[in-house]
This record gives structure tokens, sequence and C-alpha cells, in this order.
């Protein structure tokens, strides 16, 4: 049996069925405008780890198909995964090298099981082959605190069997704080100074509204955030 430990703001997250993006250290991507390939930077808070973890909480992504409202590629489809651990925080970013395409916010999650499904209510956009997106500052405190609420509340706090404990359809939309100059010009900065190789500047992502159907364990038992069987969004009640 897992038992969820939680602390006074956050403690770990992972997320379930996306793929983690490439993970070049930032000294050494080089992206230039005629690159195939792209950058997502995010702001976001170093949080303690809990006991014996090593990650403090995981935000996942995913490719997305807007017109049908899913999610593509299944559970091992393309995807952005943003980790926060202490070796992976760049003067307060996370950065991630990916591939170009649409992607929507797919879940945050907390010790491998625990996970806040964003399907009821995301954000997509779109990364364009040699562009630096920055997508804002990211809330991941408050993501935890409501994850805990949650858990505690419904009595999830432990798991038999490996079973993801995830909840759906009406958490709170990813809490990002869209770019403004300032936040993009402390980006290009840091760019300047982390990322030499880079030659780009910085644009501020475009968020737009994003709901996606979920999916289910291998077996078709039980409802997962991703995984297998993954359909289009059901209409909004």
């Amino acid at each position: 049996m897992v038992r969820f430990l939680h602390s006074a703001l956050a403690a770990t997250l992972i997320a379930f069925a996306a793929a983690p993006a490439a993970a070049a250290k930032p000294a050494d991507i080089a992206i230039a405008a005629d690159s195939p390939g792209a950058v997502l930077i995010l702001k976001a808070p170093d949080l303690p780890p809990a006991p014996t973890f090593r990650t403090a909480y995981r935000l996942a992504l995913q490719s997305y198909d807007p017109a049908e409202q899913k999610m593509v590629g299944g559970p091992f489809g393309a995807g952005a995964l943003f980790q926060a651990r202490p070796k992976d925080f760049v003067d307060g970013y996370l950065i991630l090298e990916v591939k170009p395409g649409t992607y929507a916010f797919q879940s945050f999650s907390q010790q491998d099981y625990w996970a806040l499904c964003f399907n009821g209510g995301s954000f997509q956009f779109k990364v364009r082959p040699g562009e630096v997106l920055y997508l804002g500052a990211f809330d991941a405190a408050a993501h935890a605190i409501e994850l805990q609420t949650l858990a505690v509340s419904s009595g999830r706090t432990s798991t038999r069997n490996s079973n993801p404990v995830h909840f759906f359809d009406t958490v709170t939309p990813p809490l990002l704080a869209p770019a403004d100059e300032a936040g993009l010009a402390a980006v290009a900065a840091m760019m300047k100074a982390r990322m030499p190789k880079t030659t780009v500047a910085p644009k501020a992502a475009v968020l737009t509204p994003a709901r996606f159907g979920t999916g289910r364990d291998l077996f078709g038992l039980q409802r997962i955030c991703g995984g297998y069987y993954q359909g289009k969004a059901k209409p909004p009640k």
C-alpha cells in the first residue's frame, strides 16, 4: 500500500502517459530561427520534495488536436514533462526542448499516483520550429494544495497495487500568470546568461481554452488521465 504524504505546501508530482521531452542541458540547447526544434520555458517554484522523493512536482503536456478536442498519440504520444527537481531549475525556470506542434496541459500530479486531470478545463498553444515560447509563471503550490485537499476529503490518501488516484472534470485549470513585457525581458536575460547557444528571442505563448477526453488503463477498467483509449471531450454539462 502506498500512502499520500502531504506537507504545508507541496510534495511530489508525476504525470501519467506523457513522454518526457529531450532532457538537454540548457547551456547545450541551440535554437536558431531555422532550427527544426523548439523550446518551452516555464517559471515555477522550487518546492520541497516529500520525504524519499527527489521530484517536488511534475506538470505534463501532450500533443493536442483542437478540432477533435482530444490528446493524440496514445499513452506513448509526443509530450512534454516539466519536472520540479532541484537540478533542473535554472534561475527559477524549467526549460524543455520539444518537437514543434500543438500542445495542451494534461495533468498535475504528486507522488507517482495522485493527479489533477485538466480534462474539463485546460489551455492549448502552438509552438513552431525555431521558437522559444515562454508559458508564464505557474502556481504549483496552489495546485498541490488542491490535490492534497481532494485526496484527504475523498478519503483517497492511500492506494493499493499501484492504482492511480486521479481527480477529473472540475479541478482548477492550470494556474498560469500570463507573460508580460517584464516577464519576457527576464526570460531573455536568463537565456543570454544560461543558454548562450540559443540565438532567438523568447515569445509569449498564446494560450487558449482546451478540453479533452480521458483514457483508461490497459485493461479498460479504470479511468485515468491519459493512458489508453483516449477519446474526445464530453459536451460540458
